[in-house]
């Protein structure tokens, strides 16, 4: 049991004993400096329940714990906060447990499902999806670590008209390399990297589909594109070390017959209506402010709505207990559609859950970079790992919170300065390192060490190592990646202050070096048990 929980379950306990009931919901948080070592709130917030003053509360939870061995004090301050000095006991006994090994809170496993990137294979993966992957990794890499039994899965539309476009503009770049010029159509990729494949194309086919051009090799182009475009995708997810377990075809919800199952569904509830030649969903009937939306257009093809109906369908019949689909700020406008989807379908409330992330600006210096896959005009994910490393990358894109606006700054991100926020993390773990074989190059062993020489600057980093498990739980609870990257930061911040100000290895000092170099252990072993959360690496050195 970690510092926080101990102290929450004593006081329940005491409160219990001396009022008969169980406290109102109140918190233990880390103190200010001179407040002794944790604070608590308890009896101001269960001061109207009791209908006692805060500060009479106080004086009876301090009568109770005055012969408590884990706590040195207990002391009232303000108008009722209770401050705890924790005994050095206490401390040495977190200590020892992080030295040996960093144990993940659990919970009751869920069936989850993480859906996310899901970009159309039509170019390369931008920047903009390389934020949606690392937050969909680390979301999934947090709740496979707590015990939930997770699927990440990327779902690809390769039935609908931007499929199309796609092979017709990779026609037109391949009749171009013969000499024919073609105009090209309003919806069209105008983007060079279409240049590479239509030369494949050439290589195997030679002039094969010069100046033709019917549904055969429309279908032809639309193929060969796409699987060439996929297999970028999947290449640059790896290097990214974004796995995915499943590759989903927006293909099979027609050839399995998903569609037509989701449609009759609806039918038969009346959520499905007829109107100028076009086929309606009534989101309006669960949502009355929300705009009823097309399903099947006049031409008789499905919209993509209607392909996420049946796909949502899918997910439920898989048995999910929760779907997170992952999606830009462009989408927030899409959400009460497919709740009423859920609705509708009859599925239960909390398994269908949405979490947005904005946009990402690219910069350089003074300089922004705009991106549209369309034109062409986008800086790769591959081109910003081969500047800035796939550990900056990967560190960048989680550091803040996903409902703001990333300005992800080049040129930071590939310095090697202190300024450099994953340099910064990446550092204290390396330094370490160096500690423990300067410290053995010297013939000083950690192990065994008794931790009797702990004393208040140590305490400071006990109590930051054993924030770790909240920051995990209060990371899954939020989905926010980024509660992770702030723990490491700070972490090795309290750990460099520390290594500034004493000398580590002092082969004078035997005892305090053994004990400093095991606290130094505990830190090295949680930053790296969060880094690999993080999807970054530890460095020995650097």
């Amino acid at each position: 049991m970690h510092l926080k929980s101990l102290i929450r379950e004593k006081i329940s306990k005491k409160y219990f004993d001396l009022f008969g009931s169980d406290p109102v919901e109140f918190t233990v948080e880390i103190s200010p400096p001179n407040f002794g070592d944790y604070s608590t709130n308890v009896a101001m917030v269960c001061a109207k329940s009791t209908k006692t003053s805060p500060r009479k509360i106080g004086e009876k939870l301090i009568e109770a714990f005055k012969q408590d061995p884990d706590f040195e004090n207990v002391e009232m301050a303000g108008p009722g906060f209770l401050n705890f000095k924790l005994s050095k006991a206490l401390y040495r006994n977190v200590a020892e447990r992080y030295s040996k090994s960093v144990e993940m809170p659990k919970v009751k496993p869920q069936k989850i499902q993480f859906e996310f990137v899901s970009a159309n294979p039509t170019g390369p993966l931008t920047v903009g999806h390389g934020r949606q992957a690392i937050i969909g990794d680390i979301l999934s890499r947090l709740n496979s670590a707590i015990g939930n039994n997770v699927t990440r899965e990327y779902y690809f539309n390769d039935a609908g008209r931007q499929m199309k476009m796609l092979g017709h503009s990779t026609w037109i770049r391949y009749n171009e390399l013969y000499g024919k010029k073609m105009a090209f159509e309003e919806d069209d990729y105008v983007a060079d990297y279409l240049v590479d494949i239509a030369k494949s194309i050439s290589d195997k086919y030679g002039d094969e589909y010069v100046g033709i051009w019917n549904d055969e090799v429309q279908s032809f182009f639309t193929s060969y594109a796409s699987n060439e475009i996929f297999e970028w995708i999947k290449r640059t997810l790896d290097k990214l070390r974004v796995p995915f377990d499943v590759y989903f075809s927006e293909q099979t919800l027609y050839k399995t017959g998903l569609t037509d199952e989701a449609m009759k569904i609806l039918k038969e509830k009346g959520y499905i209506y007829e109107k100028e030649d076009s086929t309606w969903f009534a989101v309006s009937k669960i949502f009355p402010a929300e705009d009823d939306r097309v399903i099947i257009r006049k031409n008789g093809d499905p919209t993509y709505f209607f392909s996420d109906i049946a796909y949502m369908l899918d997910k439920y019949r898989r048995g999910f207990e929760k779907v997170y689909y992952i999606w830009g700020a462009d989408h927030h406008g899409y959400i009460p559609r497919m709740m009423a989807v859920s609705k509708a379908l009859g599925i239960p409330d909390g398994f269908f859950n949405v979490i947005l992330h904005q946009f990402v600006t690219l910069k350089s210096g003074e300089e922004t970079v705009r991106m549209s896959k369309r034109h062409g005009e986008f800086v790769t994910l591959e081109d910003l790992m081969d500047t800035v490393g796939v550990d900056a990358t990967r560190y960048f894109f989680a550091m803040m919170d996903p409902d703001t606006t990333l300005v992800f700054d080049v040129d930071l991100a590939k310095s090697k300065r202190m300024d450099n926020p994953v340099y910064y993390v990446q550092y204290a773990h390396a330094r370490i390192s160096s500690l423990m074989k300067n410290a053995k190059e010297k013939g000083i062993e950690y192990e065994g060490a008794s931790l009797e020489t702990i004393s208040k600057d140590e305490e400071i980093l006990v109590r930051e190592l054993d924030e770790f498990q909240d920051v995990v739980i209060t990371a899954v609870n939020q989905q926010k990646p980024q509660k992770l990257c702030n723990y490491a930061y700070a972490l090795s911040e309290k750990f460099h202050s520390y290594y500034t100000d004493h000398r580590i290895v002092d082969p004078e000092n035997m005892e305090l070096s053994k004990d400093r170099l095991k606290l130094c252990a505990c830190v090295k072993n949680v930053l790296e048990i969060t880094l690999s959360i993080i999807g970054v690496s530890a460095p020995e050195e650097m």
